[in-house]
């Protein structure tokens, strides 16, 4: 559950992608004239081998405040604000406690986010003019930060991720990749909630931390791979032009890789 929600590694999201969380000055993307809209339950099936698994996220909220998440009804996050920042995340199975992660902030940067677990883990963010340049993910072993992975992370004017390169080194041996994104012109499903948790956030079929919403990326792994892989994303929007139905394609075996149903309050 810790994982899937945030610690963006190559074995979660098999992505991912980031933004800057100095984007606004509070903790929604508010645009004047705009109805906020929130993300009530995702629901999101994974294919894999002939089978798949399919979990449900329900969101609660409390004046427009996400209060927590509770997925396929055992797994539950619990938020703590410290006004529009997030200062840490509960986490509960069956309704006991398993754990936390505790945000740490330079100004109203997010800095770190520190994971307790077996080992705990880390991921360290790094900006460059106000955006985010780099993220750090890995463990503490003896008080020291093992780095696993580290993202590079390029964007278009429109703050939409372009490319990442991932030294990642999971296996033992240091591996580079990259990855190319193209987006469509719509509404993120999560364009109005809070953005450092559209930092962290991360499914099969989406990602809080881009403008708009992909529709199609370049896979090279590893990066000295001449032709790339490529997968789509074939989206259905509702009338406010935000995505409902997400489903994930390889494009080289036109098989579905997951389907992502998003419903809104």
């Amino acid at each position: 559950m810790r994982k899937s929600v945030l610690i963006k590694s190559l074995c979660v999201f098999c992505v991912v992608l980031f933004i800057s969380c100095s984007n606004d000055d509070d903790g929604k993307d508010n645009t004047s004239n705009e109805k906020s809209v929130l993300i009530k339950k995702i629901t999101e099936t994974v294919y894999y081998s002939g089978e798949s698994d399919t979990s449900i996220m329900d969101f609660v909220y409390e004046n427009g405040v996400l209060k927590s998440v509770t997925t396929n009804t055992r797994y539950k996050t619990e938020f703590v604000y410290d006004g529009e920042k997030i200062s840490k995340l509960n986490y509960f199975r069956d309704n006991v406690a398993s754990g936390s992660a505790v945000f740490h902030y330079n100004g109203d940067f997010l800095s770190y986010i520190y994971s307790e677990g077996n080992p705990d883990e880390k991921t360290e963010y790094s900006y460059v003019n106000g955006v985010l340049a780099t993220e750090k993910i890995g463990y503490i072993d003896e008080n020291k930060f093992i780095i696993q992975s580290e993202l590079s992370i390029s964007y278009d004017k429109t703050k939409n991720i372009t490319q990442i390169i991932n030294k990642s080194s999971f296996t033992g041996s240091e591996i580079i990749s990259k990855e190319n994104y193209f987006y469509d012109n719509k509404n993120n499903p999560m364009k109005f909630m809070n953005k450092y948790y559209r930092m962290v956030f991360i499914s099969e079929g989406f990602s809080g931390q881009t403008t708009n919403n992909l529709v199609s990326r370049e896979s090279y792994y590893p990066i000295t791979n001449e032709v790339p892989k490529y997968y789509i994303n074939d989206i259905v929007y509702n009338n406010d032009n935000f995505p409902i139905e997400i489903k994930k394609i390889s494009k080289e075996s036109n098989n579905v890789i997951s389907k992502t149903v998003i419903e809104y309050q």
